[in-house]
């Protein structure tokens, strides 16, 4: 079956993660945190294993290829939600929550890439389709369920990694791009491909050397996401309204807390 959009199967895609976070926030609103974290260790675990699974069939078919190098959004996406959801990261949650979230979202309403492929069989294919899924179910899952509630230094902290991750990005996407011929857009900051940016590309391309920019563009991208990003930190914030003393702490931090009270004892 080859995929065609805004057909029933496409509505059925991007309906998917709504039905499917609704089910499990009405099932698991009132069990024990513990239970809850559970299923969300087994939703991380996927998440990751999603990746793993796309990244190597391209190795096996196709040996070294840039699409393997987890820089695109939604491919550190599901990094971020396994992290999220295992080791209940503050920092993990607030980027996958945040930006991973919409983006991941938006390729399945604009999943336009999935026509490219003869068959929804392929391993591609269904990694694309269970790969966003997974990322909008598990970063939805952390924050409704409670399991991670993000605080303002996390949120820092995550556009902090986010801008040590764009760096090395917009760096290879040159490299790739402009030296070794590839198609390659990681943080759609290349050009506007994949993405309603067009006409934010703005001007031409400056050239120092065999690495090209476009400031205008890359400046823009990055401003739009920091407004979306600050304002979906916003709205976690409204789930904590009655419950302002709510907090939680990561796997990490558990163990030390209790490593502690154990030599104290």
């Amino acid at each position: 079956m080859k995929f065609e959009m805004w057909s029933i199967w496409h509505f059925v895609l991007m309906l998917a993660p709504i039905v499917a976070i609704l089910i499990l926030y009405f099932s698991l609103r009132k069990t024990s945190y513990k239970t809850r974290y559970i299923v969300g260790v087994v939703i991380g675990c996927i998440s990751l294993g999603i990746l793993i699974m796309r990244n190597i069939d391209i190795f096996v078919n196709n040996g070294f290829d840039p699409e393997i190098i987890p820089l695109q959004v939604c491919h550190f996406g599901n990094i971020m939600v396994f992290i999220s959801l295992v080791f209940r990261s503050k920092i993990a949650t607030s980027i996958s929550w945040t930006l991973n979230l919409i983006a991941a979202y938006a390729s399945l309403v604009f999943a336009d890439s999935l026509e490219n492929y003869t068959t929804m069989a392929s391993i591609r294919a269904q990694a694309y389709i269970w790969g966003h899924i997974f990322i909008v179910l598990g970063a939805l899952y952390a924050v409704l369920l409670k399991i991670v509630r993000i605080d303002f230094k996390s949120y820092l902290s995550g556009i902090g990694v986010l801008v040590l991750l764009l760096i090395p990005a917009i760096i290879l996407n040159s490299y790739f791009n402009d030296v070794l011929g590839y198609s390659i857009n990681y943080f759609y900051i290349y050009n506007s491909d994949g993405v309603p940016f067009e006409f934010l590309y703005i001007g031409e391309r400056a050239k120092y050397g065999w690495f090209t920019i476009n400031w205008t563009y890359t400046i823009l991208v990055v401003l739009i996401f920091l407004v979306l990003m600050y304002l979906i930190y916003l709205i976690q914030k409204l789930f904590y309204l009655k419950d302002k003393d709510y907090k939680t702490e990561s796997v990490y931090h558990e163990w030390r807390r209790k490593r502690k009270l154990a030599k104290a004892g």
